[in-house]
């Protein structure tokens, strides 16, 4: 492990693979600024782009991206009170009044440090996990596969936003689009319906930049025309002093521990860990007391912006060792896993150990990078804030059937990106997450591929998939999920309120 880390490091270390992390640290800063854009249609639109770079070079461009959105959806929520991501939501609560207070500079100032200190923490923890569990995940059979991927698909179903029952649906979605063309082991057509277009499947770009490119763009219409007045006239970043810094240990520290275990829950990611932290800590407050959270106190700030960050370590245990992405972006990373020809999944360690240790390290150098970046060029993208951000849906349309097109060189891809983006569209207006639906086709042909495989050695038996402690294990996880939510359902049609919700709702409100 230490040996493969070292390697890592000493690959990196040079002019290119420093400029892909920079430049995607820096655009990933900027879009997590602009209110209605993402990382994952920023790295969907990059897509294109990384078909011709080699696979490490890609991810590093990706990683960077990932890494500076975190930070970048700060500063919409303390100069706008509109998050640039959804996960920033918590900060703009106390960002927001310190602003109106006439300290901007010093409200970024805890977030571009809180934000390092939880992604730093969050490293240290992926990097102490991922090995040890890609070392289980070895001795993995087909039927623990199947299970694994499974698991993921429901874990996801059941905490992504909106109901179970929508999760579902989507996650159905994503394996019927992956089911699309021929069965590779039988031989047959399905889903075709004698279209040959349709044979070898729907181009997988085109699908990802369907739905997380066409889909923000249909989604972020009725932004044309619309520009941000920046409460502050000053913003300058001014750094907290470690003493000060530091003497708030419980609130980083609470949110980094919550960054880290939330965003290893697959479709979780930062949206849910942000909330827990900002409740917990301010609910355990009592220097400032939890009244004064909502006024402008620095540890509403401090403890969303580490776990926001600290999520990217945790989204990466799941990721690199088992093949389920934790949040959105992590989707798709893996979907362009496929695209640069690897497979996600338990055997990704054994196969392609140098680039998981790549990814690792390009995690830390982002870390520092956003650090540096967010500290000296905040201005920049204060600037960036008050621009018309529909300025930006053009290139996003172009780069995205750009990237559809090179799927396949044909204009058929195109023509599926342009459908998926249209149903993206209207599913997001109705609660849905098109996060399960990509979900659905990544893991959908391993799932399928492990379960038949497992079926053949054990001569068709379905017992296999119970027969040691572990799969019963996963077994009794997928019945307790699917059972909570028919309970739920139940309670919530009788008029019963679940234990503990008024508790969790008044944390968070």
């Amino acid at each position: 492990m230490i040996d493969g880390l070292f390697g890592a490091f000493s690959d990196t270390a040079s002019f290119w693979p420093l400029f892909y992390i920079l430049a995607g640290t820096a655009l990933g800063i900027m879009v997590g600024a602009l209110p209605g854009l993402s990382s994952p249609m920023a790295i969907i639109v990059l897509l294109p782009i990384t078909y011709s770079m080699e696979t490490i070079s890609a991810f590093q461009v990706m990683i960077g991206i990932y890494v500076g959105t975190k930070l970048g959806g700060s500063y919409a929520s303390i100069l706008l009170r509109t998050p640039g991501t959804p996960a920033a939501a918590c900060t703009a609560l106390d960002g927001f009044p310190m602003a109106e207070k006439g300290r901007a500079g010093e409200a970024i100032g805890f977030s571009v440090m809180s934000s390092t200190t939880g992604g730093l923490i969050g490293w240290v923890i992926a990097v102490s996990f991922v090995p040890f569990i890609a070392s289980v995940a070895l001795h993995s059979e087909p039927a623990d596969i199947a299970l694994i991927g499974i698991v993921g698909l429901v874990l996801v179903s059941a905490f992504v936003r909106g109901s179970m029952v929508r999760g579902l649906i989507g996650v159905t979605l994503g394996l019927l689009i992956a089911s699309v063309g021929y069965d590779v082991q039988d031989g047959i057509e399905r889903y075709t319906f004698s279209h040959p277009m349709l044979a070898s499947g729907l181009p997988f770009a085109a699908v990802l930049v369907g739905f997380f490119g066409i889909t923000v763009v249909l989604s972020d219409l009725e932004m044309i025309g619309r520009r941000s007045e920046i409460v502050a006239r000053s913003s300058e970043v001014r750094l907290p002093s470690p003493r000060a810094f530091f003497r708030r240990w419980r609130a980083w520290s609470i949110g980094t521990g919550y960054g880290v275990l939330v965003g290893a829950i697959p479709g979780v990611g930062a949206d849910g860990s942000t909330f827990l932290s900002y409740a917990t800590v301010r609910n355990q407050s009592r220097d400032p007391p939890p009244e004064a959270f909502g006024t402008g106190v620095p540890e509403g700030i401090i403890a969303p912006e580490s776990s926001n960050n600290a999520t990217t370590g945790g989204t990466m245990i799941p990721m690199l060792t088992l093949g389920i992405p934790g949040d959105g972006s992590t989707a798709v990373m893996l979907g362009a896993m496929i695209l640069h020809g690897l497979e996600p999944g338990v055997m990704l360690m054994q196969n392609h150990a140098p680039l998981v240790y790549g990814i690792l390290a390009a995690i830390l150098v982002a870390t520092v990078m956003m650090f540096f970046i967010g500290w000296g060029a905040s201005g920049a993208f204060i600037r960036v804030l008050r621009q018309e951000r529909s300025l930006l849906f053009p290139f996003i349309v172009v780069f995205a059937s750009i990237g559809a097109f090179a799927a396949d060189n044909g204009t058929f891809p195109i023509y599926v990106a342009l459908g998926c983006g249209i149903v993206g569209f209207f599913l997001e207006k109705r609660g849905f997450s098109v996060v399960t639906i990509v979900l659905g086709a990544v893991l959908g042909p391993i799932i399928e591929y492990n379960v038949r495989l497992g079926l053949a050695y054990s001569n068709g038996d379905w017992a296999v998939f119970m027969n040691t402690w572990p799969r019963g294990l996963l077994c009794a996880v997928i019945v307790f999920l699917v059972g909570n939510e028919i309970y739920r359902a139940v309670a919530r049609r009788g008029g019963t309120a679940l234990p503990g919700a008024a508790n969790l709702q008044q944390g968070v409100d």
